[in-house]
């Protein structure tokens, strides 16, 4: 199955990143960092889109909002019954359409009280997957990692499998990323290769480094989005585990980079993409020691 390349938005040069969209062959739209219900916004938003697939045939998924989004008005919880949820996602959903986005990637909620937050969750997706449907699109629910002592669902790979079965539809895959993953394991100590057991319902990744510990206000810990081998996340095994999963698009979501090392780390995840099967995986170089680490 051929995989296709891609980026967050924030990363191309239309939406103030410094690459530009040619050199890759899809972006993962943030509308959880746009103010979308806005008219004018959303009007900009869509005719960048239009622009950069018209010109360059670049095509787009979307990461939706989430109960970590900056922008309360578009902030929503799985976990809670607020029709706001439905509102918002549906927006989304619409946007999707317009852009011919196939995928949406979704965040679990937060964790308050146990089955009746996992409960929600299972019911606000099955109204969503049920919508998703009728617009052609697909949702992808993300793994997260534990903030506050525990405070996310959807965080071990069991937990996604339990909700993927029980909502029961064919609109909801995984978006596994791996740089959650990697925290949640070395937090829980289970193997990141666990995650790669509900390979078949993987449809896209989203790949990123760290070094595997939680929130600290050390700048090197905690969810850091740094680009390939900046932390300690073994990427060669990852991108042999990759062979397990359904993936369609190995997404880069770096935060903390610069051009030279967003574009080693294309270059090396478009390398193994042109790998055939038996060739082993190319090699991830370390450079723990750079001062990447501590880019905003």
């Amino acid at each position: 199955m051929n995989k296709k390349l891609g980026i967050n938005s924030p990363r191309i040069k239309e939406f103030g990143g410094e690459i530009d969209a040619r050199e890759v062959e899809i972006i993962e739209l943030g509308l959880d960092r746009v103010d979308f219900l806005d008219e004018q916004k959303e009007k900009e938003l869509l005719s960048k889109a239009t622009y950069l697939t018209s010109s360059f045939g670049t095509e787009f998924t979307i990461h939706a909002p989430h109960i970590d989004s900056r922008i309360e008005g578009i902030k929503i919880d799985f976990s809670s019954n607020n029709g706001k949820n439905f509102t918002v996602m549906e927006k989304v959903i619409k946007i999707a359409t317009e852009i011919e986005a196939g995928y949406v990637v979704v965040h679990p909620g937060n964790q308050i009280g146990e089955r009746k937050c996992l409960n929600l969750n299972i019911l606000n997706l099955i109204h969503l997957c049920a919508l998703a449907e009728e617009y052609g699109v697909t949702l992808l629910l993300e793994n997260l990692f534990d903030r506050d002592g525990g405070n996310k669902i959807g965080v071990l790979p069991g937990e996604i499998l339990h909700i993927i079965e029980m909502v029961g539809s064919e609109h909801l895959k995984i978006n596994l990323d791996i740089g959650h993953a990697f925290i949640a394991s070395n937090a829980y100590g289970i193997s990141l290769e666990d995650y790669f057991e509900v390979g078949s319902y993987i449809h896209q990744m989203h790949l990123h480094d760290n070094f595997g510990v939680l929130e600290s206000e050390a700048v090197m810990f905690g969810d850091r989005h740094l680009p390939l081998g900046l932390g300690k996340i073994n990427f060669g095994e990852v991108f042999k585990s990759i062979s397990k999963t359904n993936t369609r698009n190995l997404i880069l979501e770096v935060k903390n980079s610069t051009r030279k090392y967003t574009l080693e780390s294309l270059a090396q995840i478009r390398e193994f993409c042109s790998l055939r099967s038996g060739l082993t995986p190319p090699a991830i170089t370390s450079h723990i020691e750079s001062p990447i680490a501590c880019i905003q």
